[in-house]
């Protein structure tokens, strides 16, 4: 673990980690699975075109492309056959993606998950505006799962494709910044390194909230106001005027790190406008109800903290030696890490285990499970609300639920908090080679997409009535 191990030099150790830019077999076969995956249906319907055969089309459309046309029009159930799909897709991205970011050389930190923290968010948010018709019925059909998913993969990319286009991520120059006055007076080529890494955020989030209001929103007085003028002055007082209690934290961030953050944020808020107005208009029809909040945002912090408090000494100790959770020193493989014995090296392992108890990324990712689980099982117990996941509902079922999906939710809770702590049991066990560090950055993304993000949206309806 951060390379602080002398015994390898005097044990006959396995071979050392594989080089950055090379993929081992694993990735090769997520290669494969995302190639076949996006290739299957073209091939379906070739073979229907030219064979006259139908079969595999037929299957492709009705169990996937269907439910989602029909989520865009209204709601729709999840399949056996979609949601084993979902599910290969998703772990074959996770770890492709994982493998292209490693041989790009981008740079990965446990801060990176916050600075996305916002376009998860905001993923939630515009799939509330749908589910309450705030979109155009031309485009409310981006906005359903799996879609939603790779539009916010788009924005994200687009942002991470840009920002190297204006700024060097390399570290500040050591030049003087210009003052603000003189570097607007002259050209972008001209301004300071500093200057290009202070401003490259605020313009990425104009960029991104200019886009979204031309593609997605209504061209109301409103929505154009607030939405240049309003958005860009909340982000700036949120994350960087002296009030913020985050901008001392992101004064050692990457121009791409911050770049996310703010136009996550800027998205997040330019959607929150069409959602204040029509929450507004629900208080005053007496559908809006703000409970469930309290309970679902606030009871699972009592685990949050009960988890914190067992392994707070234990991270601290790991975070004041530079350590990450999890990653081995670069250049050693988990075979040699394996390999390792002794009482030092036994110790060692005893702190790693018990510092995933307080590492916050892991614990985000152990409160999203809660969040889902809590959000599930009030909506499905006390509002009257249905599942539409097969293996959700078959929780249910075996809780007491009917065959529609409604009751039982008390049991899907349950299952979702015994997997919050297979979560922390995960990352307190596992040991992740220093070349995925990226792929832990995406399974806890992946985690936060499959966890806190449905439990936000249900959340949303549950407080919006929709």
């Amino acid at each position: 673990m951060g390379g602080d191990d002398d015994t390898a030099d005097t044990v006959d150790m396995p071979s050392e980690a594989l080089p950055d830019d090379k993929f081992d077999q694993i990735e090769l076969y997520a290669f494969a699975v995302i190639g076949i995956g996006l290739a299957l249906p073209g091939i379906a319907y070739f073979l229907g075109m030219l064979a006259d055969s139908w079969y595999l089309w037929d299957l492709i459309d009705t169990n996937i492309f269907q439910p989602i046309i029909g989520e865009g029009g209204g709601d729709s159930n999840y399949n056996v056959v979609d949601t084993i799909a979902y599910s290969v897709l998703l772990i074959g991205f996770i770890i492709s993606l994982g493998a292209l970011l490693r041989k790009r050389g981008i740079p990965c930190e446990d801060r990176t998950i916050f600075s996305l923290l916002p376009w998860v968010v905001w993923a939630v948010l515009v799939e509330v505006s749908e589910d309450a018709g705030l979109f155009s019925a031309d485009i409310d059909s981006l906005f359903v799962s799996p879609i939603i998913h790779f539009q916010t993969a788009f924005w994200i990319v687009l942002v991470g494709l840009l920002v190297p286009v204006f700024v060097s991520e390399g570290k500040p120059s050591s030049r003087t910044a210009l003052t603000s006055s003189s570097a607007h007076s002259k050209g972008w080529s001209q301004m300071s390194d500093e200057d290009k890494r202070r401003l490259t955020p605020r313009l990425m989030m104009f960029i991104v909230v200019i886009a979204q209001l031309a593609i997605f929103y209504p061209k109301g007085d409103i929505y154009i106001l607030l939405g240049i003028f309003g958005v860009p002055m909340s982000v700036w007082f949120l994350l960087e005027s002296n009030y913020s209690p985050v901008r001392q934290k992101l004064s050692d961030w990457s121009p791409l790190e911050k770049s996310l953050l703010f136009a996550g944020m800027g998205a997040c808020l330019l959607n929150l406008i069409g959602l204040v107005l029509f929450a507004t208009a629900q208080s005053t029809a007496g559908e809006l109800v703000l409970w469930p909040a309290l309970l679902v945002l606030g009871a699972p912090m009592l685990f949050v903290g009960m988890a914190r408090n067992h392994g707070a000494e234990a991270f601290q100790n790991l975070s004041s030696e530079g350590v990450t959770l999890g990653i081995l020193g670069n250049g050693v493989s988990l075979a040699q890490w394996e390999a390792f014995e002794g009482d030092e090296h036994e110790a060692r392992e005893t702190l790693i285990r018990r510092a995933a108890f307080a590492t916050p990324v892991v614990l985000l990712a152990f409160y999203g499970q809660l969040v889902d689980g809590m959000a599930s099982w009030i909506g499905v117990d006390l509002f009257g609300y249905s599942e539409k996941h097969v293996l959700s509902t078959l929780i249910m079922r075996f809780a007491g639920g009917d065959e529609g999906g409604s009751g039982g939710g008390w049991g899907f809770f349950a299952v979702k908090a015994l997997l919050a702590l297979v979560v922390v049991l995960f990352f307190a066990e596992w040991r992740f080679e220093n070349r995925h560090r990226h792929l832990r950055m995406l399974i806890i993304l992946g985690l936060l997409t499959v966890g806190l993000a449905p439990g936000l949206r249900d959340l949303g309806r549950l407080m919006l009535g929709v």
